[in-house]
């Protein structure tokens, strides 16, 4: 399960439960897996097949296709498929669908998906709210004997049962599509009151980003950095534009107000859906290894580990960019900065990390 999927899960998780529960109510056992009722996080392409393997195996057939339909524009694609070829693809998408189309139900038919007399093909139609939207079918029983009324129930037992796993699988897309959206609004927000958070974000995971592929983190990781990252500073939204582009040194009262940022915006997103190491990012990315940062006051590897990582980011991008109040440093003394800051204020193996990032950039120019 992807993290993308894991932070909407948590927004459709009450909306799913209840259309687990209306599944569930179906009359029989089910001739197929467990896995097959509604599961907002499995990929798009893997319940499909999913769907296609349990009509098979519920048939005990050799052959099986998902064929979907828009009743709007007419136009007819194919979903998944089990041992059949581009012939045969062609034929479910026009003889096997007209078939179900017509008949508005089930059908048994001998067909011409092979060369075999025997060859039979038994096809359901799928449902949204009363209207078909696709054809669920299978060919050419392992047995070679026709399929018989019990299939055709089986068949339509399930074709009940996908039709609610794919129309909840679009339900979750859009639900992960409108938490995306609030979170790009967010930034335009913060972006459109302080333009140098655009591109400080932006330049901040990218740098993360290097040094996660340096360390070897695993795709979960880095897209977890990349929203952590990109987000980072949201809280920033509720600071007076006065302090936020103040262009000389703040007060002490004024820098206890910028010091709530990544509480506020831990506040903000969180019920949008963020995982918890997402939320740790924005959270604790002004944590000190020696426990005197904000606002948890955490030591050492109590700072959770993509943190530490995206703390140095975010220091070294900040130190070489020009800020309100002073001109950028150069990299090289940025790094040594970040060097004489190591086991005090940062993690001294990410700044080593960070090192091996700029020794790419520069082809081995930076070493030791």
């Amino acid at each position: 399960m992807s993290n993308s999927q894991r932070r909407a899960l948590s927004l459709y998780e009450e909306g799913g439960r209840r259309r687990r529960v209306r599944l569930k109510a179906g009359i029989g056992p089910a001739p197929f897996p467990p896995s097959l009722y509604p599961d907002p996080t499995l990929e798009r392409d893997s319940l499909l097949r999913q769907i296609v393997e349990a009509a098979c195996e519920a048939t005990r057939a050799r052959q099986g296709c998902l064929i979907f339909y828009n009743p709007k524009t007419g136009k007819v694609k194919i979903g998944a498929l089990k041992g059949v070829d581009e012939e045969g693809a062609a034929r479910c998408k026009g003889e096997l669908l007209r078939r179900v189309m017509e008949k508005g139900r089930g059908v048994i038919a001998r067909n011409t998906f092979g060369p075999s007399s025997r060859n039979f093909t038994l096809a359901v139609p799928l449902y949204i709210k009363g209207q078909i939207f696709g054809v669920l079918g299978v060919m050419g029983k392992k047995d070679g004997r026709p399929f018989t009324p019990s299939d055709l129930a089986s068949l339509s037992d399930l074709s009940y049962k996908a039709s609610l796993c794919i129309e909840n699988h679009a339900l979750y897309d859009s639900v992960y599509q409108n938490v995306m959206e609030t979170f790009q609004s967010l930034v335009m927000t913060l972006e459109a009151k302080d333009p140098y958070t655009k591109e400080h974000s932006r330049r901040a995971t990218s740098i993360a980003l290097e040094m996660a592929e340096v360390i070897g983190l695993s795709e979960e990781e880095k897209e977890s950095l990349q929203l952590g990252g990109w987000l980072h500073d949201i809280g920033k939204i509720g600071i007076k534009d006065s302090i936020l582009s103040k262009p000389g040194s703040l007060t002490p009262e004024e820098y206890e107000i910028i010091k709530t940022h990544p509480l506020v915006g831990e506040r903000i997103l969180k019920p949008l859906g963020l995982l918890s190491v997402e939320c740790q990012i924005i959270r604790n990315h002004h944590e000190r290894w020696d426990g005197k940062g904000y606002p948890d006051g955490l030591r050492g590897k109590e700072i959770p580990f993509l943190a530490r990582l995206f703390s140095v980011a975010d220091s070294f991008e900040a130190m070489t960019s020009d800020r309100p109040y002073r001109k950028a440093k150069s990299i090289q003394e940025a790094l040594q900065e970040l060097e004489a800051l190591s086991w005090i204020q940062f993690d001294g193996d990410m700044v080593k990390v960070l090192k091996e990032v700029v020794r790419r950039w520069r082809g081995g120019a930076i070493r030791g």
